[in-house]
């Protein structure tokens, strides 16, 4: 009898697990995406600085670049962010381009990218996005004091790259797509290495797109659970490295921020906090007759936004205003901008990177990982 019980019991737990495992598989399946080759090509103009060489160098120099894209589109009709954003691209993709001059290089990249259309796409032929890029470059020729003094806008080899785009599409067929783009295109190191003016270019992009598979995309907006308002309270620890000044060495720098948000909708996190800044070897810099402590530490108060991609990627944005800074650690304006990307590893771990700058001038990059609490019944 105890035997018959055993057998029964392993039986209904087999037959538990075979259904779980079928459930599961069965929603692995509704979580799919369409993929989409694209290759672009781009012409533009370079943009000079107010220096003389740096005039020199964009006259001497042509600028023609190319992007191979692998994009995807999640084809479940009811997936909340595909529809808040109305069936978006997310993928990676190759760059390379010349500038046709030996004293600017001819800089490769691989980074991240994300396309929102304006609108739900619906039968239309005709489509219009905006698009935004993010990632790492390399290859370039810096500058260098004997053999490249004409370089004035980077001093690295690697640098980051971004590009922000308005994106025309027309559709041929289901499969083939003809796209162009407006934007904006900039590398800069976050003075890393200095100089660090950064490239800047305007390019025009002329590109075609085919879809690799038969996925079938809804162009059409479906109805998505009402959004459950809640708090988030985030602590986040950066760290990077400055260079100050051309030849000089690189300092560490670092960041401690506390941020309160309330969490308004799918998209968007709004809210203050707290920055504390601290600067590595200040004596060396500051001769005043301020404290270790005071020379070494800032503190700003901050506006923050988080503008939420997907459940888990998310782009911070924060302007901040400084109770005390230290002109002497490149803190040259009463406030600075920051903008960056992070993913939320677990429900509350996160990591990603920013950019800290005063008035557009970068001070560095800050590497960061950091934890939320939150209560999200979503």
């Amino acid at each position: 009898m105890k035997i018959r019980l055993l057998f029964t019991f392993l039986a209904l737990c087999f037959l538990s697990l075979t259904i779980s495992a079928q459930e599961t598989q069965e929603k692995k399946k509704t979580i799919r995406n369409s993929k989409y080759l694209d290759l672009r090509f781009e012409n533009g103009a370079m943009l000079g600085n107010t220096t003389e060489f740096s005039q020199q160098l964009v006259d001497a120099s042509y600028y023609n670049g190319a992007d191979l894209r692998l994009g995807f589109r999640r084809t479940d009709p009811d997936d909340v962010y595909s529809n808040v954003y109305r069936r978006p691209y997310f993928g990676v993709g190759l760059y390379t381009s010349t500038f046709n001059n030996d004293n600017v290089g001819n800089p490769g990249a691989a980074y991240f990218f994300l396309t929102i259309p304006l609108k739900f796409e619906g039968a239309k032929k005709w489509t219009f996005s905006y698009s935004g890029a993010f990632g790492l470059s390399w290859n370039f020729n810096p500058y260098d004091p004997v053999k490249n003094p004409t370089n004035m806008f980077v001093g690295s080899y690697r640098n980051c790259y971004v590009h922000l785009a308005f994106v025309a599409n027309y559709k041929f067929n289901e499969k083939w797509a003809l796209n162009g783009s407006f934007g904006f295109k900039h590398f800069s190191n976050g003075s890393f290495k200095q100089p660090n003016y950064g490239i800047n270019l305007i390019p025009l992009t002329l590109g075609v797109s085919y879809q690799v598979d038969n996925e079938e995309i809804i162009h059409e907006k479906k109805p998505i659970p009402k959004y459950k308002k809640h708090n988030l309270f985030n602590v986040t620890l950066g760290v990077g490295s400055k260079n100050y000044e051309i030849g000089g060495d690189n300092y560490m720098k670092s960041t401690i921020t506390l941020d309160y948000l309330r969490q308004v909708n799918y998209k968007y996190r709004i809210g203050a906090g707290l920055d504390i800044f601290y600067s590595d070897r200040s004596n060396l810099r500051n001769r005043s007759d301020a404290s270790t402590f005071s020379k070494s530490y800032s503190f700003a108060l901050t506006g923050s936004w988080e503008w939420a991609l997907t459940e888990k990627l998310y782009i911070p944005i924060a302007i901040g205003f400084y109770v005390h800074r230290n002109l002497e650690n490149d803190e040259r304006e009463f406030f600075y901008e920051r903008v960056g990307i992070r993913y939320r590893i677990t429900d509350h771990f996160f990591a990603g990177v920013t950019i800290k700058a005063h008035g557009g001038a970068a001070d560095y990059f800050e590497w960061a990982v950091g934890y939320t609490l939150h209560n999200d019944k979503n």
